[in-house]
């Protein structure tokens, strides 16, 4: 046998990679909503209170800064012709093999955006908050700061990442479903040229079998980020729907049929649960959001409602038969 690194094991002594490698499942992030909340104070300054977060060492290797108390951190003079983003990041510079709360300075544009995530040999980090700086502004206003904390594509809340949810016991129920109604219609045609109604709708549904046979359900997910909420139309708005995202559907079964406006929700939205519970808390805030809304499928696709906009991203999940 070729000996691997295995953690905890007695008698065995061991480096952080070990332990780092432990939660290599932890995706980056915040712990909740309430890490490194931000405070601005009148001058070039803001001030980020305790926190811990999710960096990533290597593929194999997650990391925890953590905060516990407040730090303030100072920001570069404003531009005096073009305003900037600057961005609070939570860095892990891999060449110190230090970690910590940091002011990346944007550039200065007509048009500002953030600063370039570094997620490389040198550097990993998560933004935490978008500080914009007006052209010749002397100091940060709250209304200068925009939280990122919850947004899952440069920062989120931490969650044991799992993508797929077996559906190989749901298959194999089907299959063998499928087949015990073959073998009972091939009986009926070798005895018979036409079958009776009592034998095929014994319950008098008048219900088409082949078609019902045809429709296969399955668990499709769909991830509603927090940057792609738009406005509805007014006449949506006037039945107290407010905004509006279509989200790209995926499904672990690769056999499954594709979704079409013609297809029926057999769920209202669920997720999978992260395990953390103040993430998890907020997560099931999201959901009732989009249940309490309009949710409608289309082509590989579906369209959610709401009457008010979600605070989190959300990997959202449904059965929908097609």
């Amino acid at each position: 046998m070729t000996e691997l690194i295995c953690w905890p094991l007695d008698n065995k002594q061991y480096t952080s990679v070990a332990l780092g490698a432990a939660y290599a499942a932890r995706s980056r992030g915040v712990l909740n909503a309430d890490s490194f909340a931000a405070k601005t104070n009148g001058n070039n300054t803001v001030t980020v209170g305790k926190g811990v977060g999710c960096i990533h060492v290597s593929d194999q290797w997650a990391a925890f800064p953590f905060s516990q108390g407040d730090v303030t951190l100072t920001f570069a003079d404003a531009d005096g012709v073009n305003p900037r983003w600057d961005a609070i990041a939570l860095v892990y510079d891999k060449n110190a093999n230090t970690a910590g709360l940091e002011v990346r300075k944007g550039t200065a544009s007509a048009s500002p955006t953030l600063p370039s995530l570094r997620r490389s040999d040198d550097y990993d980090e998560i933004f935490l908050y978008r500080v914009t700086r007006p052209t010749g502004a002397t100091k940060i206003s709250a209304d200068n700061v925009v939280d990122l904390r919850l947004d899952g594509s440069v920062c989120g809340l931490m969650r044991d990442t799992i993508d797929a949810v077996d559906t190989s016991v749901m298959e194999a129920a089907f299959e063998a479903f499928l087949q015990k109604i073959e073998a009972e219609l091939n009986q009926l045609n070798a005895g018979t040229s036409a079958m009776m109604r009592a034998t095929y709708d014994p319950q008098g549904r008048q219900t088409d079998i082949f078609k019902a046979i045809d429709k296969v359900s399955n668990i499709y997910y769909a991830t509603l980020t927090l940057g792609r909420w738009t406005a509805c139309s007014s006449a949506d708005q006037a039945k107290g729907l407010l905004y509006q995202q279509t989200a790209t559907l995926t499904c672990a079964n690769s056999h499954a049929p594709v979704v079409t406006a013609a297809s029926e929700f057999l769920s209202g939205i669920g997720y999978d649960k992260t395990g953390v519970p103040a993430t998890d808390d907020v997560l099931n805030e999201v959901q009732d959001i989009i249940n309490d809304g309009v949710t409608v499928t289309a082509y590989n696709s579906v369209l959610v409602k709401v009457k008010e906009k979600p605070t989190a991203e959300i990997r959202a999940r449904w059965v929908i038969q097609s």
